[in-house]
Order: C-alpha cells, then sequence, then structure tokens
C-alpha cells in the first residue's frame, strides 16, 4: 500500500481515517490546521500543520507520497451559514492547491470527500449516479465546482482520482448536528417526533475508511463519482427513539404531531427574522432534520465491491458513551 496523504486530518472523520490506516499499516503523512489537533492522531504519523491553500506548503507534504485523501473542508452547519466566497475559497480553491500538489508530487491515487449535497437538500424517492447534481446551498455548490475541478485534473495528468459523495457521517465525536440532537434529547429539550414516513442516508466513519481503502486499490474508475452511504436507509423517527432509549429514557407517550411541528417552526422564522438570531426550531432546520434525503450504494456495491459493516442502531451505545464522556469531562472542567 502506497504511502497516503490525508488533508483535513485534525477532524473527526480525517482523524478515524488516519488512525484506521495506521492500524492497517499503512504510512500515513497527515496535515492538520492548527498543531494541537496533532494531539489525537497516533505516533506513527507523520504530522505537517498548513492550510491547505498555502501552497508551498502543501507541495512539501505531497512529496513521496503516492496517494492523496482530500477530506480538509469548509463543512456547512445545519444552518448552511456562511458566505460563498468562504465555500468557495476553502472548498474549491483549497482544492485546486490540493490538486496541483498532487501533480507536482507525481501521486497516482486521489480520493476526494464530496458531499451528497450536490444532489440539493431533499430527495424524493431514492437517488443514484443517474441523478444530475442540483446544488442549491454555498455548500454545496462548492463541492460540486470541487468535484469537476478533481475530474479534470484527472482527464489532463491520467491519475486515478475520484469523488466519493457523502451524507451525514456518524461515530463517537462531540461535534456536530447529532451530538447536539443527543443532547436535547438528553437535556428534555427535543420533542418526540411523530411517526414519520421520510426516511435519511447516513454513513457510519468506518465504513467510509472502508470505501477509502477500496478507492486506493482501484487502479482506474468507471465513474468520476460515487455515493457512499450505510447499507441502508434510516427512518427519522427511529434515529430518535433509538437515540431516546440509549440515552436510559422511557418510550415517548405522546408524540408532537407534524403540524405543531411545522407551526412552531414557522413561529421560530418569525423569531429569527425579528431578532437576528438563529432560533432551535425553525422552518429550515425542520426540513433538514425530517426531510427525505435517501441516497443508494448500488453502483458502488457492484463497482468497487463496497460493502457497509457498521449500522446506527448498533452504534447507539457507543455514541450515547462518546457523549457522557464529553459531558462528564465538561462538568469537571466547569466545577
Amino acid at each position: 500500500m502506497p504511502k497516503v496523504l490525508v488533508t483535513g486530518a485534525g477532524g473527526f472523520l480525517g482523524n478515524t481515517l488516519v488512525n484506521e490506516l495506521c492500524k492497517g499499516g499503512i504510512a500515513v503523512r497527515a496535515v492538520v490546521r492548527e498543531a494541537k489537533q496533532s494531539t489525537l492522531l497516533p505516533p506513527m504519523a507523520e504530522t505537517v500543520w498548513s492550510d491547505i491553500r498555502d501552497t508551498r506548503k502543501i507541495e512539501e507534504a505531497a512529496s513521496g507520497c503516492d496517494a492523496v485523501v482530500h477530506l480538509a473542508a469548509k463543512v456547512h452547519a445545519i444552518d448552511d451559514s456562511g458566505l460563498e466566497q468562504d465555500y468557495h475559497a476553502i472548498n474549491v480553491e483549497g482544492t485546486r492547491c490540493v490538486m496541483d500538489a498532487a501533480m507536482g508530487a507525481g501521486v497516482k491515487h486521489v480520493v476526494f470527500a464530496s458531499s451528497v449535497k450536490v444532489f440539493g437538500e431533499e430527495t424524493s424517492g431514492c437517488v443514484d449516479e443517474t441523478q444530475a447534481p442540483v446544488p442549491q446551498t454555498a455548500y454545496g455548490r462548492s463541492k460540486w465546482r470541487a468535484e469537476q475541478l478533481v475530474s479534470e485534473y484527472a482527464g489532463r495528468h491520467g491519475l486515478a482520482a475520484v469523488s466519493l459523495r457523502l451524507p451525514m457521517v456518524y461515530g463517537p465525536t462531540r461535534k456536530g448536528n447529532l451530538y447536539q440532537m443527543i443532547e436535547a434529547i438528553d437535556k428534555g429539550r427535543f420533542p418526540a417526533l411523530p411517526r414519520l414516513p421520510m426516511v435519511r442516508s447516513l454513513l457510519h466513519a468506518k465504513n467510509f475508511v472502508q470505501a477509502v481503502l477500496l478507492c486506493l486499490r482501484m487502479p482506474s474508475f468507471q465513474r468520476a463519482a460515487y455515493i457512499v452511504a450505510d447499507s441502508h436507509p434510516y427512518c427519522v423517527t427511529d434515529i430518535y427513539d433509538w437515540l431516546r432509549a440509549g440515552l436510559g429514557r422511557s418510550p415517548a407517550r405522546w408524540r408532537v404531531p407534524l403540524w405543531m411541528l411545522k407551526g412552531g417552526a414557522r413561529a421560530g422564522d418569525l423569531l429569527q427574522l425579528f431578532s437576528g438570531r438563529h432560533i432551535p426550531l425553525s422552518s429550515d432546520r425542520l426540513t433538514k432534520l425530517i426531510g427525505g434525503a435517501w441516497f443508494s450504494t448500488a453502483v458502488i456495491t457492484r463497482e468497487l465491491g463496497y460493502q457497509a459493516t457498521h449500522s446506527f442502531a448498533e452504534t447507539v451505545p457507543e455514541l450515547i458513551a462518546s457523549y457522557r464522556k464529553a459531558a462528564n469531562a465538561g462538568s469537571a472542567t466547569n466545577s
């Protein structure tokens, strides 16, 4: 297996990938933006501190590497805050710098972490690779443009490059919307969701690692991008119920009707408009919570042999244990 350069190694997904690669005996050079982020990386990983837009440093980091897994990005929040130029500067121009460095170093493989947001914010039924990208947010547009850049470089330089389109990634981390959901349920601030028909695709971080390893072993790809997700989508209500049970709470005796949630969201819209602050329940946030987001893994399974081995339900105890550990650490710090 070649030496792999991983950008964005300081984030949850990058940290998981670097640790798994090192466990497998793969040489890793990890790019982190801040020195403190390297403390969570395994000692056998070579660490480089750099912004991905620092051309000289990224060129030095790519030297001697055979493959690049590019994860560094400006990620979207649940409210998709951020200016278009901010996403473009990091997700597009940053990707350009990484690709230039890869070409200069003679890298043979590039795996780019994109997003299912290139398809828009919601799906009607199950979406696969035949669906044309129609990004609706600054984040989604930046990821789609970065995908195109990766394809353009691959075509010009003849390297094996692929984009992996990811839904929400989960695992034991205190960052992100899922952690906030667990915390809100634990503190009684999250409404008991009604039984909803919509499903959402998610991706366990270690399923992502499996997909990356498959890509690094492929001499070429039949297409420029693949969707990667867990084997099956999840009902939003089931996710809520699993987390509630994992926290030791009894089953919900009464569920908030959907009409009431929508009414509360509209009220939140008005409060947000007049106060200028983000409100926990707004129409945009509700859509992102209960809207459909179902993506097929049939193509990557058929063409690359991908098989997801982790699922959300079986991961709940680990998620809750991670949440409890973080909450206890926070209490100890504040005491």
